[in-house]
């Protein structure tokens, strides 16, 4: 119940502030790169070394974090502030 929990409170929006942690020790730059490439917007840095803030398409963002070795998590609110609830357009 705990893993459950926890894996519903980190799991990316179908659309929106995502996290993007690169798990291989790979640069910022290429992190953004493909994330920016999968139609991820780059919000900013993320709190952890390498990581990015964007805003896009879950099922976008995560195959494309998969072909990278990344993990993509529901972006912390605290970087994100209202951007949580802001409707895009694509």
């Amino acid at each position: 119940m705990t893993l459950a929990l926890l894996a519903a409170m980190l799991a990316p929006p179908e659309e929106g502030p995502m996290m993007v942690i690169p798990l291989d020790g790979e640069g910022m730059g290429q992190t953004i790169s493909w994330a920016s490439g999968n139609g991820a917007a780059l919000i900013g840095t993320g709190p952890l070394p390498g990581s990015i803030l964007v805003y896009g398409k879950r099922k976008q963002v995560t195959e494309a974090a998969w072909h990278h070795n990344g993990l993509v998590i529901k972006a912390p609110a605290i970087f994100c502030g209202s951007l949580s609830s802001t409707p895009r357009k694509s």
